[in-house]
């Protein structure tokens, strides 16, 4: 059971990761060829931009979902100035891991109408006729993995301020 609850914490993690390193390089490689094409050549390629954009979107919410699996998001913090012990900056940062959720939960239900609306409406980009659900789906699902990645650190620093272990931290640090 234990194996199958690590598999699924991790496959997530991997495509992620597969969609970050793809996406990186298709978005690098497609700006130089367009500007190559453009500058150099004085011929743009028809529809690039957009594709970019297609691309560009899913590495965004990817890429903020995987800086809340790190806990590496943005974030400012100055409660280790006034707190110095260890289980109250774990109370503190479980009153902001409530907010954080909590915000995290509003996302994803405004992500979600507009998610159905898109595979409802059919509408297509203008250039590529690419269906626009692609670019609304990658807000829907980006916001369901940060809703996961903020619930497990909100229960990690639940578990500290009560003086016991974390669950999720050892599994994002051996991914690390």
């Amino acid at each position: 059971m234990k194996k199958l609850l690590v598999f699924l914490w991790n496959t997530p993690i991997f495509l992620q990761k597969v969609i970050m390193v793809v996406g990186g390089c298709v978005v690098g490689v497609l700006i130089f060829v367009e500007v190559f094409l453009r500058y150099v050549l004085g011929s743009p390629l028809f529809g690039v931009e957009e594709f970019i954009l297609f691309t560009a979107i899913w590495l965004y919410f990817m890429g903020a979902a995987y800086g809340a699996y790190e806990r590496t998001h943005i974030k400012a913090e100055l409660i280790h100035l006034w707190f110095t012990s260890s289980r109250s900056q774990a109370i503190i940062r479980s009153f902001t891991g409530v907010i954080t959720v909590f915000l995290a939960l509003t996302m994803l239900k405004w992500s979600y109408p507009y998610f159905i609306w898109g595979l409802t409406r059919g509408a297509t980009s203008q250039a590529l006729l690419l269906p626009m659900v692609l670019c609304q789906s990658a807000i829907f699902f980006g916001s369901i993995l940060m809703c996961v990645y903020f619930t497990a650190e909100l229960i990690d620093n639940l578990l500290l301020s009560f003086g016991k272990k974390q669950v999720f931290a050892p599994l994002s640090e051996k991914d690390s």
